[in-house]
């Protein structure tokens, strides 16, 4: 019965991706983040806007179309709201120095100070540091300056190894990425199987109040993943995600119009 149950939350959850989830545009060679375009005209949510739209207008142009820009603001992704994060490189771009060979040749005390000067700053200034001193090296270093030949003719986990050599990169951050690629630039084709959720607290939440899980467990929540989706663990990332912010908070979920409510135990 258990069984039965968690397969049937995992069918609406891919039914939700399917229905919700319309494709981003694409940029020849080059990703565009997540591009949760719903239009969905709910009751009491009439001017509900895509996520991308939420952010300005220079700042969706950039990710779209500089592979910099969208590596630096997904491994900002952590500790913060995700809009500040992908707003990051938009403000570093601001100062001149969206800048592979630029960064790289900056020292730590450097890149302190020019986060430190972002109108929009990682929650870890010095740890964020670090970070974009590993992307800098990893895009020069190793790639040239060419930030989209990390994952250009890779697997799904080859890029993740590679992005998680850069300080503070877990697992999740990685998955995230090699699911958008998949998701919005079509990569990664019959190789689905290698990418995982992040696993993050709104997914953690869904996962744990529909049984998917016991807890609020990231490994826990990757196992189930793996468990009850093999073909393509990571489909269940996004729905999930959306639904926790949407429906499933933390606070008086709106369980009646949730996607879910007919098949989930709702164990608050």
């Amino acid at each position: 019965m258990e069984k039965k149950r968690s397969m049937s939350v995992v069918e609406k959850l891919k039914e939700h991706q399917k229905k919700e989830y319309r494709e981003a545009d694409h940029w020849y060679n080059l990703p565009s983040i997540r591009k949760l375009s719903r239009d969905r005209h709910r009751k009491g949510n009439q001017n509900s806007r895509s996520d991308r739209e939420q952010l300005p207008r220079d700042g969706r142009n950039l990710i779209h179309t500089n592979p910099l820009a969208f590596l630096v603001g997904a491994v900002f992704n952590r500790g913060v709201h995700w809009k500040k994060a992908w707003e990051i490189p938009c403000c570093i771009n601001q100062k001149g120095k969206l800048d592979a060979s630029k960064l790289a040749k900056m020292k730590k005390s450097e890149l302190v100070r020019l986060l430190k000067s972002l109108r929009v700053k990682p929650r870890y200034v010095d740890q964020g540091a670090e970070t974009l001193e590993d992307v800098a090296t990893l895009v020069e270093r190793d790639f040239a300056g060419d930030t989209a030949a990390i994952w250009r003719d890779a697997s799904p986990a080859s890029v993740e190894k590679r992005l998680q050599r850069i300080r503070y990169v877990g697992p999740g951050i990685a998955s995230m990425v090699t699911r958008i690629l998949h998701d919005d630039c079509g990569m990664f084709r019959g190789q689905e199987q290698e990418i995982d959720i992040k696993p993050d607290v709104r997914v953690r939440r869904v996962f744990e109040r529909t049984g998917l899980t016991n807890s609020k467990s990231e490994n826990e929540a990757r196992n189930a993943a793996w468990r009850l989706n093999p073909d393509f663990p990571g489909e269940l990332d996004w729905p999930a995600f959306d639904i926790g912010g949407e429906w499933c908070v933390a606070s008086n979920p709106r369980c009646p119009s949730c996607p879910l409510t007919a098949v989930c135990p709702k164990h608050l």
